[in-house]
């Protein structure tokens, strides 16, 4: 097996676009619409529909998803980081 250093350039190459979507990810910030409308139906939920009920339960499951793995994507960055220094500045 060969062995791949941190300057290897196929190496850089390779992970180069995965920083960059671990960077986009754990910068996500949900849309302010969907924030608005998640907390509209928040501050309302005793007197919610049916339908606005389950609006209200998704919206924050996709908000908790999203959070997790935004948290994720700053370890994985973290730990590429403490790999690969020069190459996660550069990205």
């Amino acid at each position: 097996m060969a062995t791949i250093t941190p300057t290897d350039p196929q190496l850089a190459t390779a992970l180069q676009p995965c920083i960059q979507s671990l960077r986009r990810l754990a910068g996500y910030q949900l849309p302010a619409s969907l924030d608005q409308k998640m907390q509209d139906l928040g501050e309302r939920k005793e007197f919610l529909s049916p339908g606005e009920h389950d609006e209200l339960l998704a919206l924050v499951e996709f908000a908790q998803q999203r959070t997790v793995e935004k948290l994720e994507a700053g370890v994985a960055l973290q730990r590429l980081h403490a790999l690969f220094p020069d190459l996660v500045n550069a990205a």
